[in-house]
């Protein structure tokens, strides 16, 4: 017997494997996996393959280095399913520029954190009354994102754990942020623990957490670490029965102001990554405050060697080509990382500014990278001393500059 029910196609993509599982986990809690086919597509091909005219609804999340390809896919899509088939977009460009998402093709762009405004719209669609506005914007702090399990046990998707959303720093080229707000909210150990306790029984062992910054899980504010709060998390992540947590590194970061030893020490005895994932951005103090960044280079070169002493090896991001930045900036920064590697052992991880919709950086020009700078990265990326897709990243920064200055993304 054919199942009558609607397709909802989400494209899955290397850039939102960790977006899919929290929000198919929503979805299956709220039930309406009972009301419609739910179904991953690893391609455009393959939304073709399972997409049908007239009752399909296909969901893109992406971000804004994804835009161009996005929006050939969705052009594609009209053709080839037709008018009827609805086509929804979130995620970070979503909500940074929902005017120039809506413009790339889609039916509904949802702009905020979906949890909530995502399963109303499809009960809507059930009902087949459809919102009037094609933005459907939910308000920040909104969001019940606690409460649903970070993954989905329907199509065995896991990822890692969300625990803390919002940041309380306001740095002008991150999205986070504008996205999340500029409080902190976090997932609370009595609703993550049964929710693991599952994972876990369906083959989840290897426990890792997102957040924008890992040792402010539980605090509320500035600088105030929460050790016994990140002890019980590494604790009931125990007993749950993951067998290997890592936490302070990929796919999270840590600040360089909230790094102590006695935190360090923590992770030593619970976890089992060996390295700590800072994030230090610039060697050069000016450029720091200019950026809003809320920390120096000193606290980040200490925060290192407190990583280093601890038995981490520090990974150590740095940004190029911020808006003002000067060769002065960068020889700081070198300089800095030079003495980084030397003494500490840390591996850079190099990556080149791009400007992001709702950032107060968005309307400013990326400084082009110098061929000196260039070839020390190089030079440094040989000897296995340093990592990222800077390259890759400053081409990108310059095409962002143009689907901007041709009004493709950010207001018209």
């Amino acid at each position: 017997m054919k199942d009558e029910r609607p397709l909802l196609i989400f494209r899955k993509t290397r850039v939102n494997r960790y977006t899919l599982p929290a929000l198919l986990g929503c979805i299956e809690q709220e039930g309406l996996n009972r009301d419609y086919q739910v179904r991953l597509a690893d391609s455009l091909e393959e939304i073709k393959e399972k997409g049908e005219s007239g009752k399909t609804v296909v969901g893109f999340s992406f971000m804004t280095p994804q835009v161009m390809q996005v929006k050939e896919e969705v052009e594609s899509l009209r053709k080839f399913l037709g008018p009827e088939t609805i086509l929804i977009a979130g995620g970070a460009q979503a909500t940074g520029d929902p005017e120039g998402t809506q413009r790339l093709g889609f039916d509904f762009v949802f702009s905020g954190e979906s949890e909530t405004t995502f399963p109303a719209f499809l009960r809507q669609y059930l009902n087949g009354k459809l919102p009037s506005a094609g933005i459907i914007s939910a308000e920040k702090n909104s969001s019940l994102f606690p409460i649903y399990p970070p993954y989905s046990l329907e199509h065995f998707f896991f990822s890692p754990i969300e625990i803390t959303r919002g940041c309380l720093y306001n740095c002008y080229f991150c999205q986070t942020p504008r996205i999340f707000g500029c409080s902190l909210r976090h997932r609370k150990m009595d609703i993550l623990f049964p929710q693991l306790q599952k994972a876990v029984f369906y083959g989840y062992r290897q426990c890792s957490f997102i957040s924008p910054n890992a040792f402010s899980y539980g605090a509320t504010e500035r600088g105030r670490l929460e050790i016994a709060i990140i002890e019980k998390l590494l604790i009931q992540c125990q007993e749950a029965g993951c067998e290997r947590i890592h936490f302070g590194c990929f796919p999270s970061e840590v600040r360089p102001d909230w790094v102590t030893m006695e935190v360090l020490q923590l992770i030593k005895k619970y976890c089992v990554n060996n390295t700590i994932v800072l994030g230090a951005q610039s060697g050069s103090n000016s450029l720091l405050h200019s950026l809003n960044r809320g920390h120096t280079a000193e606290q980040a070169e200490t925060a290192t060697q407190l990583i280093h002493q601890a038995g981490f090896r520090p990974h150590v991001d740095f940004v190029f080509g911020f808006p003002g930045e000067t060769m002065e900036d960068r020889k700081l920064s070198l300089r800095l990382m030079e003495k980084m590697i030397q003494e500490e052992g840390a591996k850079i991880h190099a990556h080149t500014f791009f400007p992001l919709p709702q950032t107060p950086f968005f309307y400013q020009n990326p400084t082009p990278l110098d061929n000196e700078t260039k070839n020390t990265l190089i030079d440094w990326e040989r000897r296995k001393k340093l990592d990222g897709w800077w390259k890759e990243q400053e081409i990108m920064g310059w095409k962002i500059v143009e689907w901007r200055d041709q009004g493709l993304i950010g207001r018209r």
